[in-house]
């Protein structure tokens, strides 16, 4: 890891390592007039440290090693942590199937052989998605000079058979029930029912749904404006929404606003006999002044369904309820723009993508529609 400090009125790095021998060397570099700058150059020397050959490894380095080392110089704090968790999973997953196999013994048959296999469990998008950071990671490595063939050039991308694509989600009247559940039942302790009737009624994800604070809720227009996500399972705080196209405000209904309006007051009722202060406003801080997670809020739908007899057996996890609010609007002859927007997607076309099943029934109907006016 490099040092970074301010030397006169410019900012240096200094790197220390250990060669092959056990040797300690020291790596000094200064006159950067911005401290990024400096960082950034670190950055690349740690690289070429690591990967070209400080340690003389070129021959010998495997492509699970060269591939951790990339994405701990390149990724790793830089992305979402999802995102991140794919880049490690990413690193796992070849560490198994190559073992300690040098990256300049690697021949295109093998690697192709290696995404089949990978492909025997995966959906093309996921194989394509773990082709693309390897084939990233690779042209680095012909740029730095440690192999000279690109083996992940004109591969072949296939996937295991998926028999159903179709989304999951709830019928109009299922998901009415659970609202009515929720509405009836929630509170302080059962927060989570709280956010599930949320999420019917507006089409939120998770992330989006317990990054809320009470300044993001408007009651007097009766919109919610949805500008960032909460990190729920380490509990490190706010983070960026998925995409740009995430930051929205949207319209709610009465029943939600008053729902909204019911919890506020609950909460702050408690948290004052408690004597806890609520400082960033977080509307789902539940009555242990935690943020409930994800596994949490699966749970006590999982709960909900089995108590209404609903999907018995086959019950949906909290994300089906964003498709379940975009199927409702669907069906209820809403705009694809405006369902669009409301989702927070950049255009229809990922609309039209992930609904497309259920478009094509309305284009079905439609059809028959027509059909009878000219027969």
């Amino acid at each position: 890891m490099a040092q970074i400090y301010k030397r006169n009125n410019s900012w240096a790095f200094r790197i220390s390592y250990s060669d092959s021998t056990g040797e300690r060397h020291t790596i000094n570099r200064q006159g950067f007039k911005k401290k990024s700058d400096a960082i950034n150059e670190a950055r690349v020397v740690e690289v070429k440290k690591n990967q070209v050959g400080i340690f003389r490894q070129n021959e010998t380095i495997s492509l699970a090693d060269y591939f951790k080392n990339w994405i701990e110089t390149y990724k790793i704090g830089r992305w979402y942590k999802n995102t991140e968790g794919k880049y490690l999973a990413a690193e796992k997953f070849i560490r198994g199937y190559f073992k300690n196999t040098p990256l300049k013994k690697i021949k295109k048959s093998d690697y192709q052989k290696m995404l089949d296999k990978y492909a025997e469990t995966h959906v093309k998008d996921s194989v394509s998605l773990l082709n693309s950071y390897i084939r990233t990671s690779i042209k680095d490595a012909l740029e730095q000079q440690i192999i000279y063939f690109d083996f992940t050039r004109n591969i072949q991308i296939q996937s295991k058979k998926v028999t159903d694509k179709k989304i999951k989600y709830f019928e109009v009247d299922e998901a009415n029930e659970i609202r009515k559940e929720c509405l009836e039942t929630a509170s302080m302790r059962y927060i989570t029912k709280y956010e599930i009737a949320l999420a019917i009624a507006t089409g939120m994800r998770y992330g989006e749904v317990t990054g809320l604070t009470w300044k993001d809720i408007d009651f007097e227009t009766n919109k919610i404006n949805i500008n960032k996500t909460y990190d729920y399972h380490k509990r490190t705080g706010f983070k960026k929404t998925k995409t740009v196209s995430s930051n929205r405000i949207i319209d709610i209904d009465p029943i939600t606003i008053n729902m909204l309006k019911r919890l506020k007051y609950e909460q702050a009722e408690l948290f004052l006999k408690q004597g806890y202060r609520n400082d960033i406003g977080l509307v789902f801080n539940n009555y242990a002044h935690m943020i409930p997670t994800d596994n949490g809020a699966n749970k006590a739908l999982k709960k909900i369904q089995q108590e209404l007899k609903i999907k018995d057996g086959h019950e949906l996890t909290f994300h089906s309820l964003r498709h379940t609010h975009a199927s409702i609007l669907i069906a209820n002859d809403v705009s694809l723009e405006y369902v669009a927007a409301r989702l927070g997607h950049a255009d229809t076309s990922i609309t039209s993508k992930v609904y497309v099943h259920l478009l094509k029934d309305k284009q079905d109907t439609e059809a028959k529609k027509t059909v009878t006016i000219f027969g």
